[in-house]
Protein backbone atom coordinates (compact mmCIF):
# COMPACT_ATOMS: atom_id res chain seq x y z
CA UNK A 1 0.00 0.00 0.00
CA UNK A 2 2.54 2.57 0.89
CA UNK A 3 4.54 1.67 -2.38
CA UNK A 4 1.03 2.39 -4.24
CA UNK A 5 0.92 5.15 -2.63
CA UNK A 6 4.11 6.81 -3.38
CA UNK A 7 3.47 5.85 -6.94
CA UNK A 8 -0.20 7.53 -7.30
CA UNK A 9 0.76 10.14 -4.79
CA UNK A 10 2.63 12.44 -7.74
CA UNK A 11 -0.37 11.41 -10.18
CA UNK A 12 -2.44 12.48 -7.98
CA UNK A 13 -0.71 15.64 -7.27
CA UNK A 14 -0.52 16.81 -10.92
CA UNK A 15 -4.17 15.81 -11.37
CA UNK A 16 -5.11 18.30 -8.60
CA UNK A 17 -3.13 21.14 -10.54
CA UNK A 18 -4.35 20.76 -13.58
CA UNK A 19 -7.35 23.10 -13.87
CA UNK A 20 -4.94 25.58 -11.90
CA UNK A 21 -2.27 25.35 -14.29
CA UNK A 22 -5.18 25.68 -17.07
CA UNK A 23 -6.40 28.62 -15.90
CA UNK A 24 -3.28 30.13 -15.18
CA UNK A 25 -2.09 29.97 -19.00
CA UNK A 26 -5.90 31.24 -20.00
CA UNK A 27 -5.94 32.83 -23.37
CA UNK A 28 -5.81 37.03 -23.06
CA UNK A 29 -8.79 38.70 -25.06
CA UNK A 30 -7.35 41.07 -27.06
CA UNK A 31 -8.74 44.39 -27.48
CA UNK A 32 -6.72 47.37 -29.69
CA UNK A 33 -7.38 50.55 -28.89
CA UNK A 34 -6.60 53.82 -30.69
CA UNK A 35 -6.18 57.35 -30.58
CA UNK A 36 -4.74 60.45 -30.45
CA UNK A 37 -1.10 60.47 -29.08
CA UNK A 38 -1.95 63.87 -26.17
CA UNK A 39 -1.45 63.65 -22.45
CA UNK A 40 -4.87 62.08 -21.76
CA UNK A 41 -4.25 58.81 -23.54
CA UNK A 42 -2.16 57.77 -20.85
CA UNK A 43 -4.58 55.49 -19.06
CA UNK A 44 -4.37 53.30 -21.89
CA UNK A 45 -0.65 53.44 -22.19
CA UNK A 46 -0.41 52.84 -18.24
CA UNK A 47 -2.47 50.03 -18.19
CA UNK A 48 -0.85 48.63 -20.92
CA UNK A 49 2.71 49.19 -19.36
CA UNK A 50 1.45 48.32 -15.66
CA UNK A 51 -0.23 45.29 -16.45
CA UNK A 52 -3.72 46.50 -15.65
CA UNK A 53 -4.69 45.09 -18.64
CA UNK A 54 -3.35 41.79 -18.05
CA UNK A 55 -4.61 41.79 -14.67
CA UNK A 56 -8.24 41.31 -15.66
CA UNK A 57 -7.56 38.90 -18.86
CA UNK A 58 -6.87 41.71 -21.69
CA UNK A 59 -4.39 41.91 -24.13
CA UNK A 60 -4.45 45.63 -25.28
CA UNK A 61 -2.98 47.23 -27.73
CA UNK A 62 -3.16 50.88 -28.35
CA UNK A 63 -2.13 53.11 -31.43
CA UNK A 64 -1.45 56.24 -32.46
CA UNK A 65 -3.82 58.31 -34.38
CA UNK A 66 -3.65 61.95 -35.95
CA UNK A 67 -7.15 62.50 -33.99
CA UNK A 68 -9.54 61.01 -32.89
CA UNK A 69 -12.10 60.96 -35.89
CA UNK A 70 -9.49 58.85 -37.60
CA UNK A 71 -9.60 56.55 -34.11
CA UNK A 72 -13.79 56.67 -35.00
CA UNK A 73 -13.21 55.62 -38.54
CA UNK A 74 -11.00 52.48 -36.72
CA UNK A 75 -13.39 51.51 -35.69
CA UNK A 76 -16.32 51.31 -37.51
CA UNK A 77 -13.88 49.86 -40.07
CA UNK A 78 -13.54 46.46 -37.51
CA UNK A 79 -9.55 47.31 -37.68
CA UNK A 80 -9.77 48.75 -34.20
CA UNK A 81 -12.53 47.97 -30.86
CA UNK A 82 -12.31 51.04 -28.82
CA UNK A 83 -11.77 54.80 -29.68
CA UNK A 84 -10.33 57.74 -27.57
CA UNK A 85 -11.49 60.61 -29.17
CA UNK A 86 -13.26 64.29 -28.13
CA UNK A 87 -16.97 64.02 -27.89
CA UNK A 88 -18.42 66.05 -30.38
CA UNK A 89 -17.83 63.48 -32.96
CA UNK A 90 -19.28 60.87 -30.84
CA UNK A 91 -22.55 63.05 -30.96
CA UNK A 92 -22.57 63.51 -34.68
CA UNK A 93 -21.96 59.71 -35.09
CA UNK A 94 -24.95 59.34 -32.98
CA UNK A 95 -27.22 61.19 -34.41
CA UNK A 96 -26.30 59.49 -37.73
CA UNK A 97 -27.37 56.27 -36.25
CA UNK A 98 -23.98 54.95 -36.32
CA UNK A 99 -23.84 52.78 -32.99
CA UNK A 100 -20.96 54.11 -30.22
CA UNK A 101 -21.29 53.98 -26.98
CA UNK A 102 -19.38 55.20 -24.14
CA UNK A 103 -17.33 52.54 -22.28
CA UNK A 104 -14.65 54.35 -20.46
CA UNK A 105 -14.53 57.94 -18.88
CA UNK A 106 -11.44 60.14 -20.33
CA UNK A 107 -10.40 63.81 -19.91
CA UNK A 108 -12.26 66.56 -17.65
CA UNK A 109 -11.38 70.17 -18.57
CA UNK A 110 -11.31 71.75 -15.38
CA UNK A 111 -11.43 75.91 -15.77
CA UNK A 112 -8.75 76.29 -12.93
CA UNK A 113 -6.33 73.76 -14.52
CA UNK A 114 -6.75 74.14 -18.13
CA UNK A 115 -5.06 71.66 -20.43
CA UNK A 116 -6.08 73.13 -23.97
CA UNK A 117 -6.02 76.85 -25.00
CA UNK A 118 -6.52 78.82 -27.54
CA UNK A 119 -3.53 80.18 -28.97
CA UNK A 120 -2.43 83.33 -31.64
CA UNK A 121 0.70 83.69 -32.95
CA UNK A 122 3.39 85.36 -30.05
CA UNK A 123 3.97 88.73 -31.94
CA UNK A 124 0.77 89.27 -33.56
CA UNK A 125 -2.43 91.92 -33.23
CA UNK A 126 -4.93 89.24 -32.23
CA UNK A 127 -6.19 90.42 -28.78
CA UNK A 128 -10.05 89.93 -28.84
CA UNK A 129 -12.94 87.59 -30.47
CA UNK A 130 -13.36 90.81 -32.38
CA UNK A 131 -10.18 90.77 -34.03
CA UNK A 132 -10.61 87.31 -35.24
CA UNK A 133 -13.36 88.08 -37.35
CA UNK A 134 -12.91 86.81 -41.10
CA UNK A 135 -9.50 84.84 -39.81
CA UNK A 136 -8.16 80.98 -40.44
CA UNK A 137 -8.70 78.88 -37.24
CA UNK A 138 -7.42 75.70 -37.66
CA UNK A 139 -8.66 72.81 -35.42
CA UNK A 140 -7.22 68.46 -35.55
CA UNK A 141 -10.52 67.39 -36.85
CA UNK A 142 -13.52 69.70 -38.45
CA UNK A 143 -16.34 70.24 -36.41
CA UNK A 144 -14.63 68.92 -32.78
CA UNK A 145 -14.23 70.32 -29.60
CA UNK A 146 -11.90 72.33 -29.94
CA UNK A 147 -13.59 74.28 -33.35
CA UNK A 148 -16.54 74.24 -30.83
CA UNK A 149 -14.79 75.52 -27.76
CA UNK A 150 -12.54 78.47 -30.46
CA UNK A 151 -15.75 79.63 -31.97
CA UNK A 152 -18.02 79.63 -28.57
CA UNK A 153 -15.07 81.97 -26.96
CA UNK A 154 -15.19 84.57 -30.18
CA UNK A 155 -18.66 85.26 -29.44
CA UNK A 156 -18.25 85.49 -26.09
CA UNK A 157 -15.73 88.11 -26.58
CA UNK A 158 -16.96 90.30 -28.97
CA UNK A 159 -16.80 88.16 -32.00
CA UNK A 160 -18.83 86.62 -34.95
CA UNK A 161 -17.50 82.94 -35.03
CA UNK A 162 -20.02 82.73 -38.61
CA UNK A 163 -17.13 84.87 -40.11
CA UNK A 164 -14.47 82.68 -39.23
CA UNK A 165 -12.99 80.17 -41.71
CA UNK A 166 -12.05 76.55 -40.36
CA UNK A 167 -8.98 74.20 -41.49
CA UNK A 168 -7.84 70.97 -40.55
CA UNK A 169 -4.27 70.39 -39.36
CA UNK A 170 -2.73 67.83 -37.15
CA UNK A 171 -2.08 69.72 -33.47
CA UNK A 172 1.70 69.00 -34.35
CA UNK A 173 1.65 71.23 -36.90
CA UNK A 174 -0.06 74.25 -35.81
CA UNK A 175 2.58 75.91 -34.60
CA UNK A 176 4.76 76.00 -37.71
CA UNK A 177 1.40 77.37 -39.25
CA UNK A 178 0.89 79.78 -36.98
CA UNK A 179 4.44 81.64 -37.13
CA UNK A 180 3.86 81.08 -41.40
CA UNK A 181 0.80 83.23 -40.89
CA UNK A 182 -1.08 80.15 -43.05
CA UNK A 183 -3.25 80.49 -39.55
CA UNK A 184 -4.60 82.88 -37.41
CA UNK A 185 -5.32 80.54 -33.93
CA UNK A 186 -6.07 77.61 -32.84
CA UNK A 187 -7.42 75.79 -29.91
CA UNK A 188 -5.03 73.49 -29.15
CA UNK A 189 -4.79 70.56 -26.06
CA UNK A 190 -1.25 69.76 -24.41
CA UNK A 191 1.54 68.54 -24.94
CA UNK A 192 1.18 69.84 -28.37
CA UNK A 193 -0.11 73.44 -26.66
CA UNK A 194 2.80 73.59 -24.18
CA UNK A 195 5.42 72.66 -27.01
CA UNK A 196 4.05 76.01 -29.18
CA UNK A 197 4.14 78.32 -26.30
CA UNK A 198 7.43 76.64 -25.77
CA UNK A 199 9.30 77.35 -29.14
CA UNK A 200 8.46 80.93 -28.93
CA UNK A 201 5.85 80.63 -32.07
CA UNK A 202 2.65 81.34 -30.19
CA UNK A 203 0.99 82.43 -27.01
CA UNK A 204 -2.01 81.91 -25.17
CA UNK A 205 -4.71 84.30 -25.94
CA UNK A 206 -7.67 82.66 -24.05
CA UNK A 207 -9.08 79.83 -22.04
CA UNK A 208 -11.42 79.05 -24.76
CA UNK A 209 -13.41 75.90 -23.50
CA UNK A 210 -14.44 78.60 -20.70
CA UNK A 211 -16.91 79.50 -23.08
CA UNK A 212 -18.57 75.89 -22.94
CA UNK A 213 -18.50 75.42 -19.47
CA UNK A 214 -15.93 75.29 -15.72
CA UNK A 215 -16.07 71.58 -15.74
CA UNK A 216 -17.36 68.78 -18.03
CA UNK A 217 -15.80 65.58 -20.13
CA UNK A 218 -14.42 66.69 -23.12
CA UNK A 219 -13.61 62.98 -24.12
CA UNK A 220 -14.63 59.69 -23.83
CA UNK A 221 -13.82 56.05 -24.53
CA UNK A 222 -15.88 54.44 -27.20
CA UNK A 223 -16.24 51.06 -28.86
CA UNK A 224 -19.93 50.22 -31.46
CA UNK A 225 -22.39 48.64 -29.66
CA UNK A 226 -22.58 45.68 -31.20
CA UNK A 227 -18.84 44.84 -30.27
CA UNK A 228 -19.83 45.23 -26.47
CA UNK A 229 -23.07 43.65 -26.72
CA UNK A 230 -20.69 40.32 -28.34
CA UNK A 231 -18.07 40.91 -25.54
CA UNK A 232 -19.95 42.14 -22.72
CA UNK A 233 -17.44 40.08 -19.82
CA UNK A 234 -14.72 41.65 -21.63
CA UNK A 235 -15.89 45.18 -21.93
CA UNK A 236 -16.68 45.02 -17.91
CA UNK A 237 -12.80 44.32 -17.50
CA UNK A 238 -11.90 46.80 -19.74
CA UNK A 239 -13.89 49.48 -17.75
CA UNK A 240 -13.02 48.03 -14.40
CA UNK A 241 -9.03 48.03 -15.68
CA UNK A 242 -9.39 51.45 -17.10
CA UNK A 243 -10.86 53.01 -13.43
CA UNK A 244 -8.02 51.27 -11.88
CA UNK A 245 -5.47 53.03 -14.07
CA UNK A 246 -7.05 56.46 -14.15
CA UNK A 247 -7.11 56.42 -10.14
CA UNK A 248 -3.71 56.00 -10.35
CA UNK A 249 -3.05 58.34 -13.07
CA UNK A 250 -4.56 61.29 -11.98
CA UNK A 251 -2.56 61.10 -8.57
CA UNK A 252 0.89 60.19 -10.04
CA UNK A 253 1.41 63.00 -13.04
CA UNK A 254 5.40 62.89 -12.31
CA UNK A 255 5.50 59.34 -12.74
CA UNK A 256 3.61 59.73 -16.23
CA UNK A 257 5.96 62.02 -17.67
CA UNK A 258 8.28 59.93 -19.65
CA UNK A 259 4.78 57.26 -20.45
CA UNK A 260 3.76 60.59 -22.48
CA UNK A 261 7.09 61.41 -24.10
CA UNK A 262 7.25 57.61 -25.32
CA UNK A 263 4.17 57.72 -26.81
CA UNK A 264 3.93 61.68 -27.93
CA UNK A 265 7.32 62.16 -28.92
CA UNK A 266 7.27 65.54 -27.28
CA UNK A 267 10.49 65.84 -24.80
CA UNK A 268 10.29 65.24 -20.89
CA UNK A 269 10.83 68.38 -19.76
CA UNK A 270 8.21 70.23 -22.02
CA UNK A 271 5.75 67.35 -20.94
CA UNK A 272 6.72 67.59 -16.77
CA UNK A 273 5.94 71.78 -17.50
CA UNK A 274 2.34 71.25 -18.73
CA UNK A 275 -1.24 71.30 -17.27
CA UNK A 276 -1.76 67.47 -17.19
CA UNK A 277 -4.65 65.78 -17.88
CA UNK A 278 -7.27 64.66 -15.06
CA UNK A 279 -10.14 62.27 -15.82
CA UNK A 280 -13.05 61.07 -13.97
CA UNK A 281 -13.09 58.38 -12.48
CA UNK A 282 -16.51 56.99 -13.82
CA UNK A 283 -19.62 57.66 -16.85
CA UNK A 284 -21.49 59.96 -15.50
CA UNK A 285 -24.28 61.52 -17.75
CA UNK A 286 -24.01 64.55 -15.90
CA UNK A 287 -20.13 64.93 -17.39
CA UNK A 288 -21.67 64.29 -20.84
CA UNK A 289 -24.48 66.93 -21.23
CA UNK A 290 -22.32 70.27 -21.69
CA UNK A 291 -21.13 68.99 -24.48
CA UNK A 292 -24.46 67.85 -26.12
CA UNK A 293 -26.11 71.37 -25.08
CA UNK A 294 -23.28 73.78 -26.60
CA UNK A 295 -23.00 71.54 -29.81
CA UNK A 296 -26.54 72.16 -30.76
CA UNK A 297 -26.13 75.86 -29.86
CA UNK A 298 -23.03 75.91 -32.70
CA UNK A 299 -25.09 73.45 -34.86
CA UNK A 300 -22.30 70.29 -34.53
CA UNK A 301 -25.31 68.71 -33.95
CA UNK A 302 -29.20 69.21 -35.10
CA UNK A 303 -30.73 68.38 -31.89
CA UNK A 304 -30.36 67.82 -28.15
CA UNK A 305 -30.77 63.89 -26.47
CA UNK A 306 -30.01 62.56 -22.99
CA UNK A 307 -26.73 61.92 -22.88
CA UNK A 308 -27.59 58.44 -21.02
CA UNK A 309 -28.02 57.10 -24.38
CA UNK A 310 -24.69 57.66 -25.18
CA UNK A 311 -23.84 55.12 -22.48
CA UNK A 312 -22.95 51.50 -23.07
CA UNK A 313 -24.12 48.50 -20.35
CA UNK A 314 -20.70 47.71 -19.21
CA UNK A 315 -19.33 51.14 -18.65
CA UNK A 316 -18.53 51.40 -14.58
CA UNK A 317 -20.78 54.09 -12.82
CA UNK A 318 -20.00 55.68 -9.87
CA UNK A 319 -22.03 55.20 -6.56
CA UNK A 320 -25.64 57.26 -6.32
Amino acid sequence: MAQLRRVLGPLLLATMLLPLQAAGSQELTTIHVAGPPIDDYKPVYYAIQSGLFKKYGLNVEATNTQSGSAALAAVVGGSMQVAFTSLPAVLQAHLRGVGFKVVAPAQWYLSDAPTAMLIVKKDGPVQSGRDLNGKTIATSSLRDLNQTASLAWIDANGGDSKSVRMIELPSSAIAAAIEDGRIDAATIADPFLSAAVNSGKARVLAHSYDAIGKRFETSVYVSMDDFVQSHQDAMQRFARAMHESIVYTNTHLPETVNLVASYSGVEPAVVAKTIRAIDPEYVDPRNLQPMIDIGVKYGLIDHGFDANDLIASTALRGPR
